[in-house]
């Protein structure tokens, strides 16, 4: 006769383990894709005997982001007033943010671990920076129509007093992540600000950006170069990007710039349909050095 506590316990673990299932956000595994942007799927319900756990149905691509006569997209870091424990040792922080650069992909959700902290970013949208501990952070991105579905996962080392923006982009196995210190840059005078460029597009030729007049130039921006800082005067400036090897016009932005900021101009898109190629500008949040 077989134990009925045997199979009381039996029962219990059951119960236990249909509850944690229950209690998944995530997915274990990114389905595989062959090509950039979703892996073709549909929405419908899986049917008995199929596998629930399906890939993502491919969204129609976005529209690109106004290219010009737009302000920067701001910063505001979210405070958190660190807490330790008593004989604990006093945790480090770190700044980060999160921009949507991947070609294909519609609103992207966006977890430290388990927990949220951006719903619903929009291709060529940047998240605010907030403040996250120091220490090895898994990333997880989630479809923002299907919340389960995870999509993208990767793990970052984050250095307690760093400023980071994580670039979502367009990988060889679908979507991909590109983590960009946002390192502070040198200026001597009060007047001029810092700015960089990062070509994020995968599919684009070898890049320059100058601004008007050729006073600043960011010569040859391969896919996820991530260029000097170089200073600019502040005031109205205008920003063309080109082709190196050709010459060929790519795109314009104009933009203000104010005294002893930070500005990173960030190339999205695809080179050869839509959305177009075209800049993000931003403003980046760390400390000028004089």
């Amino acid at each position: 006769m077989p134990d009925n506590n045997q199979n009381n316990s039996q029962n219990n673990n059951q119960s236990s383990s249909d509850s944690m299932q229950e209690d998944i956000i995530f997915l274990p595994e990114s389905p595989d894709t062959p090509s950039f942007g979703p892996p073709p799927g549909t929405d419908e319900p899986a049917a008995p005997g199929e596998d629930p756990f399906r890939p993502l149905p491919t969204p129609s691509l976005p529209g690109g982001p106004a290219s010009g006569g737009r302000p920067p997209i701001s910063i505001y870091p979210i405070p958190i007033i660190p807490r330790p424990e008593p004989e604990v040792p006093e945790q480090g922080y770190c700044t980060i943010r999160f921009l949507h650069g991947a070609v294909g992909y519609d609103a992207l959700n966006v977890y430290v671990g388990n927990k949220p902290v951006v719903n619903r970013l929009q291709y060529g949208e940047v998240s605010s920076y907030f403040i996250e501990t120091d220490d090895f952070k898994t990333i997880n991105v989630t479809d923002a129509r299907t919340r389960r579905m995870l999509i993208a996962s990767e793990t970052f080392l984050f250095e307690e007093g760093d400023v980071y923006t994580i670039a979502f982009i367009n990988g060889l196995n679908g979507l991909a992540m590109y983590l960009i210190p946002d390192t502070p840059c040198r200026n001597q005078r009060g007047t001029r600000s810092c700015v960089r460029a990062v070509n994020l597009s995968y599919n684009a030729p070898a890049l320059d950006v100058t601004t008007q007049g050729g006073a600043v130039r960011f010569e040859d921006l391969r896919f996820k170069t991530i260029s000097a800082y170089k200073k600019v005067q502040s005031g109205l400036q205008e920003f063309y990007a080109s082709e190196t090897l050709s010459g060929a016009f790519v795109f314009q932005m104009e933009q203000e710039i104010t005294g002893r900021n930070m500005y990173t101009v960030y190339i999205i898109g695809d080179a050869y349909g839509a959305p177009e190629l075209t800049g993000v500008f931003t403003e980046d949040y760390s400390l000028l050095l004089d």
